[in-house]
């Protein structure tokens, strides 16, 4: 079976959620999700008549992206097994965490140099749109294809068995690239020569723990088309906002609240065409007026003219009551939907404090610990994978043996749980300083075990940075001996003084104890 045949037999499972998808993008960003057709040229789009769902869709992305890939820090680290540990000295292990901090950097630093950060932003776009995309790890760089361009089937447990992508391509460029492969009406059903592309089709297969892949034209295999990765270092990424049992397609973001948005587009249509009726300015002139329209409408500002102000009048709709109620409704429509997209809406007042907007940044960020498993476990995980296998492969990083070191994602939801565990950490500490006093965080509270877990807490490993309990009592056993020491060599000239006046004594007793000679 060609990748065409089986691009359209899978096209049917998807078609219900792609349905969704061009719903969903029209209500928020209509470029994002259109039907698949084959027409060229240029798209009509219709605008929303709100931009509510537009700025939702950008925000939620945008904290998923700053969560997932921080720019400042890694998302990862390098450790050694835990298993291992025991084998490995204090020592060791200190230059091991040096070289993993090197290897960090490297893979950093080339994730900044490229536009990995671009797609990814556009992929999330997409997954809270859309509820699904798909990422392709190439040499140039990170490619996506959206769900009106790829197909996927699962298998019961969701793990991906097949991926048919399909995407445009000029004539011309396929004919120069292969010349071997031209169009035949029996092999291919394209006998439109106005149009000047054609259909590539990728063809993805997993077979146990191997990934194997090719690209047809004209349904004929493209030469050195073929490519194969191990299953845990596949480029192919599908990505999935939120899962349902069964489904081989993820559900977006926007779908869960396609009501309110649905109702927020009728009322803000009828408000701005209502608020459009109600400014126009239409005067009215009695018939038996000796007023003439003519006369009013040219008629300039401040103008005499003859007539009775009875007879004139101003067409008004009269629904300002009506408008209202529509507005208050769009007003709380609005204010669910910046909830659910995690817009921060700080209390507009003099008194709003820091500590109140970091409390409601905070517990924004804390609703996205559901979203963030998913694509730390479909996204952040494999695309980790994948660039260690490339840059082992390369020669930019040196081989990491495996069962040794162990790959940890730090970042999205365990991100956010260490967070949680500072942030009570400190509360603690400073509920005990408010109603029992400092000095009973010295009495009570051991310090060391506090430093070790705002390390934590951090992601910071205390190894031969935070002195043991050991060490501390072997610097004050040696400082107690420094001051004895100290004390033996102040107290030395006045002790032999005392000795010296001792001895002076006992020779004046003798001599007077003698008998006179």
């Amino acid at each position: 079976m060609t990748a065409k045949t089986r691009y359209e037999v899978l096209s049917g499972a998807r078609s219900q959620y792609l349905k969704v998808a061009e719903e969903a993008s029209k209500l928020t960003i209509p470029y994002l999700i259109h039907q698949d057709d084959n027409s060229s040229g240029a798209r009509k789009l219709v605008t929303p008549w709100q931009g509510v769902g537009a700025k939702g869709v950008v925000t939620l992305a945008s904290k998923l992206m700053l969560a997932l890939l921080p720019p400042q820090t890694s998302f990862f680290k390098l450790q050694v097994d835990d298993t291992m540990l025991g084998q490995i000295g204090p020592e060791i292990k200190s230059e091991l965490d040096l070289s993993f901090a090197k290897i960090e950097r490297t893979i950093l630093e080339a994730i900044a140099a490229s536009d990995d950060r671009v797609v990814v932003h556009q992929a999330l776009k997409h997954l809270v749109v859309a509820g699904n995309a798909l990422l392709y790890m190439g040499e140039k760089g990170l490619k996506l294809y959206p769900l009106n361009r790829y197909v996927v089937d699962r298998d019961g447990n969701g793990n991906v068995i097949e991926i048919v992508t399909k995407e445009k391509i000029s004539k011309k460029i396929i004919d120069e690239l292969v010349p071997s492969l031209k169009k035949t009406e029996t092999s291919y059903n394209d006998t439109d020569d106005t149009n000047t592309d054609c259909d590539v089709f990728t063809h993805v297969k997993v077979d146990k723990n191997k990934v194997t892949w090719h690209q047809e034209v004209y349904d004929k295999i493209i030469p050195k088309s073929q490519g194969k990765a191990p299953l845990n270092a596949t480029p192919w990424l599908p990505l999935r906002f939120n899962t349902v049992d069964g489904e081989g397609y993820g559900r977006g973001r926007v779908e869960e609240f396609m009501g309110d948005l649905k109702s927020l587009e009728a009322l803000s249509q009828a408000l701005v065409e209502g608020s459009a009726a109600a400014a126009k300015v239409v005067f009215t002139v009695s018939p038996s007026s000796s007023t003439k329209p003519q006369t009013l409408a040219g008629a300039g500002n401040g103008a005499i003219i003859q007539g009775r102000p009875d007879d004139i009048g101003v067409i008004q709709v009269g629904k300002t009551a009506d408008f209202a109620t529509a507005y208050n409704m769009m007003q709380q429509l609005e204010k669910r939907l910046a909830e659910a997209f995690l817009i921060l809406s700080v209390r507009q007042s003099e008194r709003t404090t820091a500590e109140e907007v970091r409390m409601t940044q905070m517990e924004l960020e804390q609703q996205l610990g559901g979203l963030f498993s998913l694509l730390t476990v479909e996204f952040l995980v494999p695309y980790l994978d994948r660039k260690l296998n490339v840059f082992q492969k390369t020669g930019k990083i040196p081989r990491i043996p495996k069962g040794v070191v162990s790959p940890t994602i730090v970042a999205g939801i365990n991100s956010l749980g260490r967070g949680q565990d500072r942030e009570s950490l400190g509360m603690f500490l400073q509920t005990i300083a408010q109603t029992m006093g400092p000095e009973a965080i010295s009495q009570f509270i051991n310090p060391s075990e506090v430093i070790k877990r705002l390390a934590a807490s951090s992601g910071i490993d205390v190894l031969n940075l935070v002195k043991s309990m050991q060490e501390i009592q072997g610097e004050q056993q040696q400082q107690m001996q420094q001051q004895m020491a100290m004390q033996e060599q102040q107290q030395a000239p006045a002790m032999a003084a005392v000795g010296q006046k001792q001895i002076q004594a006992e020779m004046q007793m003798a001599q007077q104890q003698q008998p006179p000679g």
